[in-house]
């Protein structure tokens, strides 16, 4: 692995993280209403997106034009790891610290009428959503482990475009 891969995947992680604190903060303490807009989750995916992206074009730029696969996935993959790693931690703080147990309920009561919104839209029966109902009701999304297993799901699901995104932008060295 060459050193500005790691080194331009840091810095582009570290501004990452910071603005994903920044949102993360904005929505928790300043506007509830906006944790489950949908449109708001697909605008921080491309944001994401957008990061590692241009990762992979700065490497490629200090490599002379020319990168591999693995290269490509790699400046992506440390971009989105730190950024991620940062906003997990800022989140565990936030939601095992610094929230009120009546913002998490807030929060909790959103998210509750956010999944009875998208299965009513999906044509459930209303007896599943009945039945969904209680199982909503005792998730506890503010655990350590509820957090932990989230921020390794959204991971794995940068990891997949990742994969789609170095295959674009990666070329073939001549020897």
């Amino acid at each position: 692995m060459k050193d500005p891969i790691k080194k331009i995947g840091l810095q582009n992680g570290l501004i990452l993280g910071i603005l994903l604190i920044l949102f993360s903060t904005y929505l928790h303490f300043y506007n509830l209403e906006l944790l489950t807009n949908v449109w708001l989750g697909f605008l921080t995916l491309v944001i994401m997106i957008g990061f590692g992206i241009f990762s992979i074009l700065r490497t490629k730029t200090v490599l002379g034009g020319l990168i591999t696969f693995k290269e490509a996935f790699s400046s992506y993959f440390y971009t989105i790891l730190i950024g991620n790693l940062i906003n997990t931690l800022y989140l565990l703080l936030l939601y095992l610290v610094i929230l009120s147990p009546e913002t998490k309920e807030t929060i909790r009561e959103l998210m509750i009428n956010l999944n009875i919104k998208l299965m009513q839209q999906g044509n459930a029966p209303q007896k599943t959503i009945d039945e969904a109902l209680p199982l909503y009701k005792s998730f506890d999304p503010f655990t350590a482990s509820e957090v932990i297993t989230s921020a390794v799901k959204y991971l794995l699901r940068d990891c997949l475009i990742g994969f789609i995104v170095a295959l674009i932008f990666r070329n073939k060295r001549t020897l």
